[in-house]
């Protein structure tokens, strides 16, 4: 599976100008969703535990996800690869992946920033139905990615979507939803690769976040692993720096700990 063209000719100097200004772009039409949809129908399927439960995020929304990097999700991968070009055109340095996952939302989401760090990174968004300003469409407060304290939801603005439709964010900008209609969502993340000590330190505390070991998303850790064996004999840029970062480590202990959580060790 490739995503050609998807890098090529989408954005430009403009799409990069409004990133950087408003903290976030649509990329309209960016790719065919026909596949993607079918493969995130799977995971959702069959990648959730029967013990798990609906989770709730930061913003106060409901989901669950389960994540897509692994040799039964090959859309979601090549589509993470396409877009690695595209988050170093739009941070203007080389990036790492977070993870890629495919979600199931329910309700709304309050306004909530997705990174308080000090280091540039973006997320990718794409819903799986058409969504409006009150079917959950994906909310922002244009520019407050460079702002302090809270944002008014009144300075929220929908971004109805198609599937097929992209948008990129700052995950520094404040953006919620409204809406209680349920809609399927893939998402992958990226963050600068560290130039120095200081911006390593963030990169690590990033991921550890990520792993934390008390959290539990109800999703099957050895049936759709985050960086498990697969990805890691994946010749790709960001391969061996996710080693050297701990990523690996912290991925694999975090999977420990929900085995042994839900007596599977």
């Amino acid at each position: 599976m490739t995503w050609k063209g998807i890098a090529d000719g989408l954005v430009d100097d403009q799409t990069i100008a409004r990133f950087d200004d408003d903290g976030y772009a649509v990329l309209r039409r960016a790719f065919d969703p026909s596949e993607l949809s079918a493969e995130v129908d799977d995971a959702l399927n069959s990648g959730l535990r029967a013990d798990g439960d609906v989770k709730t995020g930061s913003g106060g929304v409901e989901f669950r996800s389960v994540v897509m990097m692994c040799e039964l999700t090959p859309v979601s991968l090549a589509l993470l690869d396409a877009l690695s070009v595209l988050a170093a055109e739009f941070l203007g340095r080389r990036v790492l992946p977070g993870r890629a996952k495919g979600t199931r939302y329910f309700g709304s989401s309050g306004l909530h920033a997705d990174s308080d760090l000090t280091i540039p990174s973006l997320g990718f968004v794409a819903y799986l139905e058409p969504v409006d300003a009150t079917s959950g469409a994906f909310r922002v407060v244009p520019r407050w990615h460079r702002h302090e304290g809270a944002a008014r939801s009144i300075d929220a603005l929908a971004l109805a979507t198609m599937p097929g439709d992209l948008i990129v964010f700052d995950e520094h900008l404040t953006h919620g939803s409204v809406g209680g209609a349920v809609r399927r969502q893939w998402r992958v993340d990226f963050v600068a690769d560290p130039v120095d000590g200081a911006e390593e330190a963030l990169v690590r505390a990033s991921f550890a976040r990520l792993f934390d070991p008390d959290w539990d998303g109800g999703d099957n850790v050895d049936r759709y692993p985050s960086y498990g064996s697969y990805w890691q004999t994946l010749d790709r840029p960001w391969t061996e720096r996710l080693r050297a970062l701990g990523v690996y480590e912290l991925a694999a202990r975090h999977a420990s700990a929900m085995r042994s959580r839900n007596g599977r060790a």
